[in-house]
């Protein structure tokens, strides 16, 4: 079986400018369920050259601005670069991150976003040579349009915004999406939990994210040689959101180590 481990820092608990919403205990609720069953690996904040791999230069100088917000964006960026390696390494990574990322633009960011996570660390995977190919599964119950703006013409990486307003169609264009995917060096899984049926979206129960991840993680094993990483995106039901995020992760190791 494939080790599993969780990307993690202190400082993503940081009570930094963001919305009311968007709150420390998020990524505390979820490590209260992962760090006592996986080792938890801290990582470096990334390099300006990274974020510079998707962002434009106003962008960075313009989130420079919030010295405190900066620093934690970009140690997210960072766990997000550490959870791609660790999986090119042959582990499961989850990097339980904030600031969330999928709405960073190449210029400009909202939706509680100041660097694409996703996007920086695809890209630093493939500008080292590292891969050549990437696919990747936003669940999130928004449109990750900043994953989608900075890949839109790059023929080595396939984006799937999962879209779905009920349950089983949910899971459908999930299977669907990846059916369609083809062979990739990594399959990188933008997790946000607000499709929960308790949250937001009102849409997914905690089995769903386990049937989710063991869609993902078959995909992985198939197409990818086992590698897949995942990161924190949206998700603001904390009683669940641990548990949520523990069923899709057990999900997508059971699908990579089906026999």
């Amino acid at each position: 079986m494939k080790p599993i481990k969780i990307v993690f820092d202190k400082s993503y608990e940081t009570d930094y400018r963001t919305v009311s919403c968007e709150v420390p205990g998020r990524v505390a609720s979820i490590m209260d369920k992962l760090s006592p069953l996986y080792e938890t690996v801290v990582p470096q904040p990334c390099s300006e050259d990274d974020i510079l791999l998707c962002h434009s230069e106003g962008l960075l100088m313009v989130e420079k601005h919030d010295p405190v917000r900066y620093e934690i964006a970009r140690k997210a960026a960072g766990g997000a670069i550490m959870a791609a390696k660790l999986a090119l390494e042959g582990s499961i990574s989850f990097a339980v991150v904030r600031p969330p990322g999928h709405h960073a633009n190449p210029d400009h960011n909202w939706g509680f976003c100041f660097f694409n996570n996703m996007g920086i660390a695809v890209r630093k995977m493939l500008a080292e040579k590292i891969i050549d190919r990437a696919v990747i599964l936003d669940i999130d119950l928004h449109f990750g349009d900043g994953t989608d703006a900075i890949f839109r013409y790059d023929e080595a990486v396939r984006v799937f915004n999962i879209q779905s307003s009920t349950r089983r169609e949910f899971i459908e264009e999930t299977r669907s999406a990846l059916e369609d995917a083809g062979n990739a060096g990594i399959l990188g899984i933008s997790a946000g939990f607000d499709q929960y049926e308790l949250d937001w979206g009102a849409n997914l129960t905690t089995g769903d994210y386990h049937e989710i991840g063991v869609i993902a993680g078959t995909y992985a094993r198939n197409f990818c040689s086992g590698r897949v990483f995942i990161l924190l995106e949206g998700g603001y039901y904390l009683p669940d959101l641990g548990a949520n995020a523990l069923s899709l992760l057990t999900g997508v190791a059971e699908g990579v180590d089906e026999k």
